[in-house]
């Protein structure tokens, strides 16, 4: 199977996914804007946390588990890969009941220094004891899709997946206006839907359906393994927590700049998530499959996988930034008419959309880079991309007196200048480990074995 062959067949049921998730999230929204502002705004304040919470752990440590599994299948190592997946599906399960307790006690005082208070904070603490307290669930789910991803299976996470999705959207009207619930059935709803399409992905990976049996008998016990998933998946999670935080400050440096421009900022950055979910599909793939060629010192294969993921990142997200830049009313003018958000949610699209295609690339080469197993390198890049860009939007906001055209393209000249250093980065590093392994092992066709 060629590379571009299998780059497509492992990030189509991901994307498909992904599309179904967008979907999915505007009808849930639909439905708690049922119950008034104060729904809402609970809702918008446990958005956030329950953001970070979903991509620190699926694009964190689920990446390092699938990473490091995908590495041991590659060298053919499947003792190893039992024990890997066995210590990941516990460490998902201890992770989510720390968070879901930890959320018990701190989501009042948490939500109160976010600015809540009333009915709102009363609400938003609810929601988030109900949703976090079973965390458990999301993360164990989660779990079992990056267990499965790691030997190259997407189809199974896939199917279930998008089954609690649509359950979700037919689940969540009934929970809170069938059963009378409320704000807490939609939560309710959420777990439900995910414990009903856990039980099955439990079944596939621990009746032994798939590549990767888990392990959690081990003859001499070690920690090893968690210690394999957290060197990559303990990178990752922070990487994607200090974007999202990021995200956030800018967010603050754009509110001071008036109600339009932050309204246009936010309808900007709702596009962008959308978009971008689409290239994690693309982006997963080049994980596993990198996984895969490392383990079994196949780097030939490496950059192949890389380059026809990233063209075809290009194009998917290319062309909707050009048509977004082109009619920005296309995207705006479904949420409103007023004109100064318009007005300045043309400068975004215009200034910032053509850069989307760089924004994809990124998300390829740091997923690829979890594949080589090292995560520090776009952690470190992440890390020095954020300050960046917060220290020149607040400069030239408040130093130099300027507004939203700044700082719009501040964030379109991070987005290509992160882009190609990274991909620098990446082609040293995978240099680097090309000459310190320069012999592969006979592997007919890695791309057959990794898209079962």
């Amino acid at each position: 199977m060629t590379p571009l062959a299998a780059v497509v067949r492992l990030a189509a049921p991901t994307t498909v996914v992904m599309a179904v998730s967008a979907v999915s999230n505007i009808v849930y929204t639909y439905f708690v804007s049922r119950l008034g502002v104060d729904a809402i705004g609970a809702v918008s304040l446990v958005f956030p946390v329950s953001l970070l919470a979903i991509t620190a752990m699926g694009g964190g440590i689920g990446s390092g588990a699938a990473s490091a599994v995908a590495r041991a299948l590659g060298a053919g190592r499947r003792n190893d890969a039992a024990a890997l997946a066995a210590q990941a599906l516990v460490l998902s399960v201890a992770i989510g009941l720390g968070f879901g307790l930890a959320l018990q006690v701190c989501a009042a005082p948490l939500f109160r220094l976010m600015g809540a208070s009333g009915p709102v904070l009363a609400s938003a603490t609810l929601f988030a004891r109900v949703l976090f307290g079973g965390a458990a669930i999301t993360f164990l789910g989660g779990m079992f899709d990056s267990v499965m991803r790691g030997e190259g299976n997407v189809r199974v996470p896939a199917v279930w997946s998008t089954t609690s999705l649509v359950l979700q959207m037919a689940c969540t009207p009934l929970f809170m206006f069938g059963f009378g619930w409320g704000l807490v059935g939609a939560a309710l709803a959420m777990l439900a839907c995910q414990l009903v399409a856990t039980v099955p992905r439990a079944f596939w990976v621990l009746g032994g359906r798939g590549l990767v049996r888990p392990a959690f008998r081990l003859q001499r016990f070690t920690l090893a393994p968690v210690r394999e998933i957290l060197r990559v998946g303990v990178p990752a999670a922070l990487s994607t927590s200090i974007s999202n935080v990021g995200l956030m400050a800018l967010t603050a440096v754009v509110t001071r700049l008036g109600a339009a421009d932050l309204a246009a900022y936010g309808l900007g950055t709702r596009l962008d998530f959308l978009l971008m979910s689409f290239g994690y599909g693309l982006s997963a793939a080049v994980l596993t499959l990198v996984g895969l060629a490392t383990g079994a010192d196949r780097h030939d294969r490496v950059l192949a996988f890389v380059t026809r993921a990233a063209a075809i990142t290009v194009v998917l997200l290319g062309i909707p930034g050009l048509v977004f830049c082109w009619r920005p009313a296309l995207w705006l003018g479904l949420f409103t008419d007023d004109a100064g958000i318009h007005a300045v949610g043309t400068q975004y699209f215009r200034i910032i959309g053509p850069s989307y295609p760089f924004v994809g690339v990124s998300m390829v080469i740091a997923f690829a880079f979890q594949g080589l197993g090292r995560a520090t390198i776009p952690l470190a890049w992440m890390i020095a991309r954020v300050v960046a860009v917060l220290a020149a939007a607040v400069v030239c906001t408040h130093g130099l007196g300027l507004g939203e055209r700044a700082v719009f393209t501040t964030i379109a000249t991070a987005n290509v200048v992160s882009a190609a250093g990274l991909v620098t980065l990446f082609v040293l590093t995978e240099r680097r480990l090309r000459v310190a392994r320069p012999g592969p092992p006979a592997v007919s066709d890695l791309a057959a074995t990794g898209t079962r």
